[in-house]
């Protein structure tokens, strides 16, 4: 009975299968509309509104361009080394303004609460170099550790990363709750 069912059902898909194949619709002409933006922006007074604002908008970022300015690290990833946890890191990082106008750092921030940076506050002049302190706890951090350091600017793009890598050596074996009293 189970044979005759599957059969009954197979022949019921193939034969939907070929009917659909037979009857494709027959090939259709396609036609090609010219876009005139100007006459669709004529007639739709939210559609001009919103072609204003994007002009605005257009002219804004090209104001800022020209108010922008290029910063250049010495390397894409620095190696600040191996360390033991607990030790509080300190490394100067310099990069260069490699714009036509001073430089002006806004804000400088890490990447997670262990990574600290500092940075002057006055704009540093087109082709010198300024520097990001960084400071690194490295308190519950053992292994590996990548980081980065964001930094906001009068640049293009107006954040740019920095990223450094440190190597934490654990300390002394802790001892767990069950180990104070076995000894």
């Amino acid at each position: 009975m189970k044979k005759i069912a599957y059969t009954l059902l197979i022949i019921c898909f193939g034969t939907l299968f070929f009917y659909q194949c037979k009857h494709k619709p027959e090939d259709e002409k396609i036609e090609v509309q010219t876009f005139n933006k100007d006459s669709i922006l004529a007639n739709d007074p939210v559609l001009k509104k919103a072609d204003s604002v994007a002009k605005v908008f257009g002219e804004e970022d090209k104001e800022a361009a020209k108010n922008a300015t290029s910063i250049k690290f010495d390397k894409e990833v620095y190696d600040f080394g191996t360390c033991t946890e607990g030790d509080k890191v300190k490394k100067v990082i310099e990069f260069t303004n490699t714009g036509k106008l001073p430089l002006t750092i806004k804000q400088a921030y890490g990447s997670c609460g262990c990574t600290i940076p500092t940075y002057d506050k006055e704009p540093v002049a087109p082709g010198k170099k300024g520097k990001i302190e960084v400071n690194f706890d490295s308190t519950h951090k053992p292994g590996a550790n990548t980081k980065q350091v964001m930094i906001e600017a009068n640049t293009i793009p107006t954040i740019t990363s920095v990223t450094f890598s440190i190597k934490v050596n654990t300390t002394a074996k802790k001892k767990g709750f069950l180990d104070r009293f076995m000894n």
